[in-house]
């Protein structure tokens, strides 16, 4: 059986965090190790989970990480880890007993296999609006939450997708593709994240699986059940598209003008457009989805002015392997993350 190395970053939820540890310990697998990963450190937290690995089953090993960043909290996870296997989760997340071990049974099963995923189903910690579940309607996914349960049975393909909040990847390829590409500095976003690794993935080939046992559940607080945080997964989710378009190359001034006009295109035209048609069709949703679509626009806008006028800022996009560390990659790269962390892309 395959070693597996449980990575968990967390930002400033600590009991969140707590709640996951203690998920941890009704799992029905216990050969593997835990690494919680603090981003931005902070002193409380170490002592929680010395605290927390007195009456332990499952122990948690500490690591502090000062440079904020989701990648970098879970690149610090990945170096430290001993695990063939890498798992990762997020801190509002708590598990069925089985995740684990299926995750351990589908990489030995599948030596072929890079990466998979697993269902993510929602915790709902008060009644969500009716709205808000009409809107989801029957989708196999929904990312403005992390929720996925795409089929039933186990898959593997070219073109499969894992979440964040539920993923798994053998380490050495981790390293090979470069490691996760950058996405939140705290709340603010740069780039794409595990959608990028997906792509890396995709790109080489590999295949990617889809374990059904493998089961998340992402808690919902009420403050994500509101169209303002729909607005901003969607500006994020601009800011993602952006990234992705230029992260290989950036064009000269003509090229990203001609990027500029077609976006204005999208915000001054398209909306009409979409609204007309989703009216013709009686799409109940028409004024909602408008809103999201506007913020994934302004938001794609202000991401292409940035690359326009700040040199430092397209050093960030342009870097190719975010598993080493800021310092000494660039000379201006620590105060060109500075100065994005400074402008929010909402």
């Amino acid at each position: 059986m395959l070693n597996i190395s449980l990575i968990i970053p967390t930002y400033k939820r600590s009991r969140d965090l707590l709640r996951a540890l203690n998920s941890l310990q009704d799992g029905r697998f216990a050969d593997f190790e835990v690494i919680v990963v603090d981003n931005a450190a902070q002193n409380d937290l170490q002592k929680m989970v010395k605290a927390f690995n007195r009456t332990a089953r499952i122990r948690a090993e500490y690591i502090p990480e000062p440079r904020l960043g989701l990648h970098n909290a879970r690149h610090a996870g990945a170096h430290a880890a001993k695990g063939d296997i890498l798992v990762f989760t997020d801190d509002d997340a708590t598990f069925d007993p089985g995740w684990l071990q299926s995750y351990a049974k589908a990489f030995t099963e599948y030596p072929e296999m890079a990466a998979a995923g697993g269902p993510v189903r929602p915790i709902w910690e008060v009644p969500p609006p009716k709205w808000l579940l009409d809107f989801i309607g029957e989708a196999k996914a929904f990312g403005h939450l992390s929720l996925m349960e795409p089929y039933y049975e186990f898959r593997l393909e070219p073109k499969g997708v894992f979440y964040g909040v539920n993923m798994a990847i053998r380490r050495d390829i981790l390293f090979d593709v470069g490691g996760f590409n950058p996405e939140s500095f705290g709340d603010v976003w740069l780039g794409d994240g595990e959608t990028g690794l997906n792509r890396k993935l995709w790109d080489r080939g590999m295949l990617i699986g889809y374990v059904p046992g493998a089961l998340v559940y992402h808690h919902i607080p009420a403050s994500r059940m509101s169209v303002q945080y729909l607005c901003h997964r969607m500006a994020n989710e601009g800011a993602c598209t952006e990234y992705a378009r230029f992260h290989r190359r950036i064009p000269g001034p003509f090229g990203l003008f001609s990027r500029l006009v077609r976006i204005k295109f999208a915000l001054m035209i398209r909306p009409g457009m979409m609204s007309l048609a989703r009216m013709i069709r009686h799409d109940r949703f028409t004024a909602l989805k408008a809103r999201t679509e506007l913020s994934y626009n302004l938001a794609r806008l202000r991401y292409l002015i940035r690359l326009f006028h700040d040199k430092n800022f397209r050093e960030l996009v342009v870097k190719k392997d975010w598993l080493e560390p800021l310092e000494g990659v660039y000379p201006n790269e620590g105060k060109s993350v500075r100065r994005f962390m400074n402008t929010k892309i909402e």
